[in-house]
């Protein structure tokens, strides 16, 4: 982090999470992200940092962009380093089938990253939490973490609201035996997904 950047952490984490929201070190709280507009550089910083390495987060390219999308009225933090600020945000869609999540913002630390994998893991066993994802993080949860996974594409269409283009098999990786495929676009780019966890379908 370079010395300017290192000095707008500062400025913004003086008056940040922690005394605005008060987090307790490892329990996990729910917000409102558009009652504390003072916050949303903090919560882009985090947003940024844990989507930096994949070119940053396609709907998430300012700190006002964190209002952008009404469908987002579920936010959740937890302070992990007893820092008081939050140090891993995870936000998505509350609605009939349950919580969707839409994305993570952390600090950029392995305790951060490991919370956020931990967390995704409990929470998509559970009924009424789901993700699409794809790539190294749809190996992880499912390889890794057992996650379920929804095989059906009526549920899937269900599920999301729109159709999508059913192929099975993983098609970036032929020898995964994980059914459930599927492609559609996103930002106007075909994208491989699939979902897992247990929504309410």
């Amino acid at each position: 982090m370079n010395l300017r950047r290192m000095k707008l952490y500062n400025e913004w984490l003086a008056e940040g999470s922690g005394e605005v929201l008060s987090p307790k070190r490892g329990v996990p709280l729910k917000f409102d992200p558009r009652k504390h507009r003072e916050l949303a550089e903090e919560f882009y910083e985090l947003i940024r940092t844990a989507y930096a390495e994949i070119g940053g987060h396609v709907k998430i390219n300012k700190p006002n962009d964190i209002f952008s999308d009404p469908d987002w009225n579920w936010w959740q933090g937890i302070d992990i380093h007893g820092t008081q600020d939050f140090d891993l945000i995870m936000f998505g869609q509350e609605n009939r089938y349950g919580v969707k999540f839409s994305g993570v913002g952390h600090d950029g630390t392995s305790d951060a990253k490991k919370e956020f994998l931990d967390s995704k893991g409990r929470d998509l066993k559970k009924f009424g939490y789901y993700v699409e994802v794809s790539g190294k993080l749809a190996e992880i949860l499912i390889n890794k973490y057992g996650v379920p996974v929804v095989n059906d594409e009526k549920t899937v269409e269900k599920v999301l609201g729109k159709p999508v283009e059913w192929v099975g098999k993983n098609p970036d990786d032929p020898s995964s035996k994980t059914q459930g495929w599927y492609i559609r676009s996103i930002g106007g780019h075909a994208h491989a997904k699939i979902l897992v966890g247990r929504p309410k379908a």
